[in-house]
């Protein structure tokens, strides 16, 4: 079934124009100094702010600082694509970002990866393990921010791990590889939060093994970009749930953990629990049967 996204896919053929190809090993020793080059200037963006405001005198607190975290991963979407359209020298398409049909990708996808997320937290209560209060007086300008965070930190992983990392692959192992590889990356790089269970490591593989198979399918890096950010927000500011193992400021709802870890995740959130492994298996075999996108397109060199 890749195989045959593999021959449908603009993004695919487009990346197979680029100028250099590199093996395997190189590509991960490559990916290593690419994401190194972009928490360098994650750092920056961080820093100089908190530092402008320590000048001024104003304090920081925790959610500040999660906030402006999340505001560098901008870092994460301009470091990548300047590594594939220089280095590589590969087409800007190749990583997904094409202007045809953007919008309805981007609201498609923030529309599933809230809906995923909402089944596996509805799953969990259902089973007695997770309860949800709604909380009175939350900022819903903190929220906005949060929001606009996510978006940005959502895409800035996509286009690290799918749209650069991924396609890079596909132009030297078979594809299904490739997105193996890429999710294997991604869940390994979370290795360092807290909290985190081997069941956890499988939940991220699964959702990378999504994240890739939804970009391939709809042969955009937008809807996975929004799916990403849609999931993260609605986790932690929302239903208010640990996100991968972290706190993410106000939220909408507060959780209650009544259950077993197994199914909540315990203190990484529900991304370490059975309840998000079922959402992603529904969510992986419903990707495969979208309907197809559009027709094979020619590229030609």
């Amino acid at each position: 079934m890749l195989q045959r996204f593999a021959l449908e896919s603009e993004t695919l053929a487009q990346a197979r124009l680029a100028a250099k190809k590199p093996r395997l090993v190189f590509q991960l020793l490559i990916f290593l100094a690419v994401m190194l080059a972009s928490s360098g200037v994650m750092g920056v963006l961080i820093g100089l702010p908190l530092g402008i405001l320590r000048g001024l005198g104003i304090g920081e607190d925790e959610s500040l600082y999660t906030l402006l975290s999340l505001l560098a991963c901008a870092a994460e979407i301009a470091v990548p694509i300047i590594y594939c359209v220089c280095l590589e020298r590969r087409p800007v398409r190749s990583v997904g970002c094409g202007k045809r049909g953007w919008l309805r990708e981007y609201l498609l996808g923030f529309a599933a990866g809230a809906a995923a997320l909402c089944g596996a937290a509805g799953l969990a209560a259902a089973c007695g393990a997770m309860s949800f209060r709604l909380n009175s007086g939350v900022s819903w300008g903190m929220l906005a921010l949060f929001l606009l965070g996510f978006l940005i930190q959502g895409a800035g992983e996509e286009f690290m791990l799918r749209g650069y990392f991924m396609v890079s692959l596909a132009n030297r192992v078979p594809l299904a590889a490739a997105v193996g590889i890429s999710a294997v990356v991604f869940a390994l790089l979370h290795l360092g939060n807290d909290g985190v269970t081997a069941l956890a490591i499988v939940n991220l593989t699964l959702f990378g093994v999504l994240a890739g198979v939804y970009m391939l399918r709809r042969d955009s890096i937008w809807g996975v970009c929004a799916f990403h950010s849609a999931w993260n927000f609605f986790q932690g500011n929302i239903l208010g749930v640990q996100v991968s193992g972290g706190s993410m400021g106000p939220s909408l709802f507060s959780a209650s953990v009544s259950g077993s870890d197994w199914i909540t995740g315990g203190s990484f959130g529900l991304e370490g629990g059975l309840a998000v492994t079922a959402a992603l298996a529904v969510g992986i075999a419903l990707v495969l049967l979208l309907p197809r996108k559009g027709r094979k397109r020619t590229i030609k060199s």
